[in-house]
């Protein structure tokens, strides 16, 4: 049986779609690769064609996810991007990004892992961070130096509140935690 052409294209999405989501919520060492292909809707084979490891697909992950949506597009103007960055840290530093780690962000989620995986994923998360830090300093005022520190500390910020909200039971610490980050990463970035 012969399958269209964008079969390998469109099943490779839904392995990253789909593992992704697991990955996020179970870790990298949390499931095997019959569980991300079983929910993929795929069998182990269709994982294999693929991706050549699990360390692959979570390569593939990290190329894709990390810094979207604000990373994704063109960067536009000054007045943009500041609009633009403004509106990712809202929604970054929120209760609903804190509560729903399966379709949240993978820094929070994958970090750990991907420093204890090989190079290769290594340098995918580098070349992700180096873009998202770009882009981050692109809505920011001061010389090149000064937005980069900047950008690093908002950075740790949201990653770092969000890996807190995450771990903590629903009550005052958290709302707290989340709204101290928040205020704080605006300052820092200018906003």
């Amino acid at each position: 049986m012969r399958y269209p052409a964008d079969h390998k294209t469109k099943a490779k999405d839904a392995i990253v779609a789909a593992a992704g989501k697991r990955l996020k919520r179970q870790g990298f060492s949390g499931i095997g690769v019959d569980g991300l292909a079983a929910a993929a809707g795929v069998t182990s084979g269709a994982f294999y064609s693929s991706f050549a490891s699990k360390e692959g697909l979570l390569e593939e992950i990290i190329g894709r996810h990390l810094g979207s949506p604000f990373v994704d597009g063109e960067p536009g103007d000054t007045r943009e991007n500041r609009r633009r960055l403004k509106a990712f840290l809202l929604a970054y530093i929120s209760e609903g990004h804190g509560r729903d780690a399966e379709n949240g962000c993978v820094m929070p989620s994958l970090s750990a892992d991907v420093g204890r995986v090989g190079d290769q994923v290594r340098k995918t998360y580098q070349k992700r961070m180096r873009l998202l830090i770009e882009r981050m300093t692109r809505a920011m005022t001061g010389t090149d130096a000064q937005k980069r520190k900047r950008a690093w500390v908002v950075l740790a910020l949201m990653v770092g509140a969000i890996t807190v909200a995450r771990a903590l039971p629903d009550g005052p610490e958290r709302k707290e935690l989340l709204g101290a980050a928040l205020v704080n990463a605006l300052k820092t970035a200018g906003l």
